[in-house]
C-alpha cells in the first residue's frame, strides 16, 4: 500500500517539475521557447514520461495556468474582499487577480496562446480555470448577493471580457493595467444597481 502512495507522490513530483520547467521557459522566451525535449532536460524528467502526462505543450502550459489560477484563487479567498457593494468587491478582487498577470507579461502571452488552442485534450484544464474564476466571483459577491442577477451569466461574461482584455494586452494593443480596467468596467456594468 505505501509503495503505491510513494509512486503516486513521485508521479506528482515529476508532473510538477515538468510544469514548472515549461512555465519557466515560457516566462523566459514566450510560447515559441517551450519545446518538449528542452522541458525534459530542464525538469530532469524523461521525454517519454512527459508524454505520458501531456501530449502537447498546450496541455502542459494549460495545466500550469490551471495551477496558477487555482493558487491565485486560494490566495484571494483567504481574505475578505473589500468594498461596500457587490460591484466594488468584484472589481477589487478581479483587479487583484489581474495585477498578478501584469507581473509576467511574457508568460501570460504564452499561456493565452495555449488557451486559444484547438487541442481537445486541454478541455479539463480550461474547465479548472473557469471553475477557479467562478470561485473568485462567488467569493466577491456572496456576502451581499445582488437580487435579480444571474450569477452564472455574470461569470461567463467576465470570462469573455478577461480573455479579450488579456489578448489585447499581451499583443501590445492595450497597456499594462488595462485588464484590471476592463474587469472593473464589466463588474460595475453587470452588478451596479444604484
Amino acid at each position: 500500500m505505501s509503495v503505491v502512495l510513494e509512486e503516486s507522490s513521485q508521479q506528482k513530483d515529476r508532473r510538477r517539475r515538468v510544469i514548472k520547467a515549461a512555465l519557466e521557459m515560457a516566462d523566459e522566451g514566450g510560447y515559441e521557447a517551450v519545446h518538449m525535449r528542452q522541458v525534459a532536460e530542464r525538469s530532469g524528467v524523461a521525454l517519454g514520461t512527459i508524454y505520458r502526462y501531456f501530449n502537447s505543450k498546450d496541455q502542459m502550459l494549460l495545466a500550469g495556468l490551471a495551477e496558477w489560477t487555482a493558487a491565485v484563487r486560494d490566495d484571494l479567498l483567504s481574505t475578505q474582499p473589500r468594498g461596500s457593494s457587490p460591484a466594488e468587491r468584484l472589481a477589487t478582487v478581479l483587479c487583484a487577480a489581474s495585477h498578478r498577470t501584469d507581473e509576467v507579461p511574457v508568460l501570460m502571452g504564452a499561456l493565452v496562446t495555449a488557451l486559444a488552442s484547438t487541442d481537445e485534450e486541454v478541455a479539463s484544464s480550461r474547465a479548472k480555470i473557469t471553475t477557479a474564476w467562478g470561485d473568485i466571483v462567488d467569493h466577491a459577491v456572496k456576502a451581499q448577493p445582488v437580487g435579480g442577477v444571474d450569477l452564472d451569466a455574470v461569470k461567463r461574461v467576465i470570462g469573455h471580457v478577461w480573455f479579450s482584455a488579456i489578448c489585447a494586452w499581451v499583443s501590445g494593443q492595450a497597456p499594462t493595467g488595462s485588464v484590471c480596467e476592463e474587469l472593473r468596467f464589466v463588474s460595475y456594468t453587470l452588478l451596479d444597481r444604484t
